[in-house]
């Protein structure tokens, strides 16, 4: 029995194309399956081999041992993966969108997770709890209880049972009200998106701006000590200041180290701090700290505690997550902060084979106009800032050589902007952090990266950066991040679609050896309104279902896509064909590209989404580029060595109109069985 039977119709129409593409002799399946649902429907599978889409890993770890979230897995008639989705709601979304149809083919059958022998109850703060391992029920036979007080962290909890006395019982004590299937796939879901995180990047932005106008507040503090008049070291001079108050360090160099444990300004005219070459320069230890002025040399070359990483394997915790954390947190650094929120580095320059600026245990910092000079070659380097469990807003400042520009690890709401980023391995590379704005930074040179961010985040910001001559441009994985209106030339790879759930849009992709990859199995994001031009390929698709690159009426603009006889409206483009993947670097290809036999097998493999699996398709490919000053600029002749181009993204985003970008993806939800398109 099938959940969602396709009409015949629609069957017919797929059963013709696939005999038809077999008289071609064209092998076009790439491993996909089509399944007549009249036939055969597959049984449930283990949760773990499904491919899971809708939650980040710090969701999951939030929810281990004290939540539960209740989940569906469904089988598509054109995908030959089974997709796990985390939230009841994430499911029924997917139902309105036509691009996963598209991608997916039709759902044959979804089942849903139940939960009537787990005793399931709430815990503390309403979050939704059960024991034991469920049993797949299909979602059609049902019963859920909606509105009750029991939540998750995903969003409005909707818990499935299979019998309706007990969804009763449940739905009693916990104030819900019981509705079957019909009911919840016309139910509208507040599902948190990509749009969701656009449209908090002005504000992002602002709370920066906010953390530095009170950086600059705390800073502000009458003097108390002038180094060489009232103390003959700074170190002395800090021992001697009262709280709230400012050391004046004056012109000349200071061969010592500095321990900061009151929360007091350093301000320098001119001065440098020269170590011995062992350990840290300046240790801080209080609130409250700001350091400005100072220019610091004679670090340390430890860049990591082989003892900290050692004893961190024998804790109760993640063994990888705590050997970064516990063996880069204990490296040396110009400055190093332990448990030292509210510190304040301004105009500083550091000097280093470690770490410039290293920060723990919840030392939360303002970083303005600070620079970086690291090692010449990233192996004998680190970071020029390490921040671990640390927030960081980072303005006007620049890095260069060394390992990583920057490196958050469990960094929640910090912001990058302003920045630039030269010669390292990584410009910016985030591990574990969310709800992160890297906005108008300038990458040159890096030999993996610009920006990289890492291990499944949530919520992320990335967008007015321009990343040149790089490895990669942007790799950003993790759900729900918004990447967009970043210029990308010159590098090997301009952007892959890493992120889940997320929105690509407004970058433009110039002379990269390829422009962007496809890289998730099952693709689950939007990609639109981009750039590609000059690249020596736009796009490439790793395995998995079809990858469609457009949203509504709208694509992205491809260099060579509308040459032809046909008009664009009237024809897709397929970045990862052999040969429209060529048109915009030989002219000659048109002639193949517009044969009737070429024309047929296009509209066939528009017709049966599992003959491309693997592949990309744009159905609406724009006739012009969305952003031609921004191409002009980095393709005139003396864009060499210019000024890099930022776009003014915050008053793109500040005139969207209501709705306008988010049709698909929120507001109600409905199952319409809409027929497979042929999207040319």
């Amino acid at each position: 029995m099938a959940v969602f039977a396709p009409d015949d119709n629609r069957s017919r129409r797929v059963r013709l194309a696939i005999a038809a593409i077999m008289t071609l002799a064209v092998v076009v399946t790439a491993g996909a399956f089509v399944i007549d649902p009249a036939e055969s429907v597959p049984d449930p599978v283990a949760y773990d081999d499904t491919t899971e889409l809708g939650l980040s890993s710090e969701t999951d770890a939030m929810m281990a041992g004290n939540a539960t979230l209740p989940r569906t897995q469904v089988f598509y008639s054109q995908l030959q993966y089974v997709v796990g989705y985390n939230g009841i709601g994430s499911f029924v979304a997917s139902l309105s969108d036509r691009r996963t149809e598209r991608q997916f083919g039709y759902p044959l059958i979804a089942y849903v997770e139940t939960f009537d022998h787990r005793d399931p109850d709430t815990a503390d703060g309403g979050l939704f709890t059960a024991t034991g391992a469920g049993g797949w029920t299909p979602a059609e036979e049902a019963y859920y209880v909606v509105d009750s007080d029991a939540r998750t962290p995903a969003g409005e909890a909707v818990i499935p049972f299979r019998n309706r006395e007990v969804a009763e019982s449940f739905s009693a004590d916990h104030s819900g009200t019981v509705v079957d299937w019909e009911s919840i796939r016309n139910r509208s879901f507040d599902i948190d998106s990509a749009a969701t995180v656009r449209s908090l990047a002005p504000s992002r932005w602002q709370t920066a701006n906010d953390r530095i106008t009170e950086a600059e507040r705390t800073a502000d503090r009458p003097v108390s000590v002038v180094v060489g008049e009232d103390a003959p070291t700074i170190d002395a001079a800090v021992e001697a200041a009262p709280s709230n108050t400012t050391v004046v360090v004056p012109k000349g160099v200071y061969h010592e180290t500095v321990t900061i444990n009151k929360s007091v300004t350093i301000a320098g005219d001119d001065a440098r701090i020269s170590g011995d070459g062992n350990g840290s320069v300046v240790t801080v230890r209080a609130a409250d700290v700001a350091i400005r002025g100072l220019r610091i040399d004679g670090v340390g070359n430890r860049t990591r505690d082989p003892e900290a990483a050692r004893a961190s394997r024998d804790e109760e915790s993640e063994a990888w997550d705590a050997n970064i954390q516990s063996g880069y947190g204990h490296g040396d650094a110009g400055i190093r902060a332990i448990a030292a929120p509210g510190l304040v580095v301004d105009d500083v320059m550091i000097e280093t084979n470690a770490s410039g600026l290293l920060l723990r245990d919840g030392s939360h910092t303002v970083v303005r106009d600070l620079r970086v000079d690291g090692s010449e070659t990233w192996q004998n380097g680190f970071m020029g800032i390490t921040g671990m469990e640390s927030r960081v807003t980072v303005t006007d400042s620049r890095f260069e050589g060394g390992r990583d520009g920057i490196y958050l690890h469990r960094a929640d709401g910090s912001v990058i902007r302003n920045s630039t980023f030269t010669d390292n391995r990584y410009g910016i590379h985030l591990m574990y952090t969310g709800d992160a704005l890297v906005a108008d930074n300038t990458a040159r040179n890096e030999l993996f990266a610009g920006i990289t961010v890492m291990t499944r985040p949530s919520g992320n910001t990335i967008v007015g950066n321009d990343v040149r001559n790089s490895s990669a441009g942007i790799q950003s994985s993790g759900t729900r991040t918004y990447i967009a209106y970043n210029t990308l030339v010159g590098n090997e790879l301009g952007f892959s679609t890493s992120a889940r759930g997320s929105l690509y849009e407004h970058n433009v992709v110039v002379d990269n050896e390829l422009g962007a990859r496809a890289t998730t199995i099952v693709p689950s994001s939007r990609v639109v309104a981009n750039d590609f031009v000059g690249n020596d390929d736009h796009a490439a698709a790793g395995a998995g279902a079809l990858r469609v690159w457009a949203d509504g009426d709208r694509g992205n603009y491809w260099e060579g896509a509308n040459v032809g006889q046909q008009p664009s409206s009237e024809r897709a483009y397929r970045p990862t064909s052999p040969v429209d993947a060529v048109l915009h670097g030989e002219i000659a290809a048109v002639a193949v590209r517009e044969s009737p036999a070429s024309v047929l097998l296009n509209h066939l493999r528009g017709t049966v989404p599992g003959a491309r699996s693997g592949s990309i398709i744009d159905p609406v490919p724009a006739s012009t580029p969305y952003h031609p000053e921004r191409i002009d600029v980095v393709t005139s002749p003396d864009s060499e060595g210019a000024e890099p181009v930022h776009a003014d993204w915050r008053a793109e985003l500040s005139s969207l109109t209501d709705g306008q970008d988010t049709a698909h993806e929120n507001t109600t939800n409905r199952n319409t069985a809409r027929a497979v398109g042929d999207y040319k």
